[in-house]
């Protein structure tokens, strides 16, 4: 795993960790760090919330077409 997906300080967690967290991509301790955070910071949800629906977006486009030309 890459050094940015270390999680050293709950409240250092960025967007790029984020996002990681929505793909599926932390440990099993990087995803409870996230989980917390989530637990008490709007902010972050709305992100995570943000990120996900940017990911459904994304598959629902690639999924109409079966190939890589996104019809939006």
């Amino acid at each position: 795993m890459s050094e940015w997906l270390i999680v050293t300080n709950e409240d250092c967690i960025d967007e790029i960790l984020l996002f990681a967290y929505v793909d599926g991509e932390l440990s099993v301790d990087q995803r409870q760090n996230v989980e917390a955070l989530l637990a008490r910071d709007v902010g972050s949800r709305m992100l995570v919330t943000q990120f996900r629906e940017l990911n459904r977006l994304l598959k629902a486009a690639y999924d109409v077409t079966g190939n890589d030309s996104a019809h939006l």
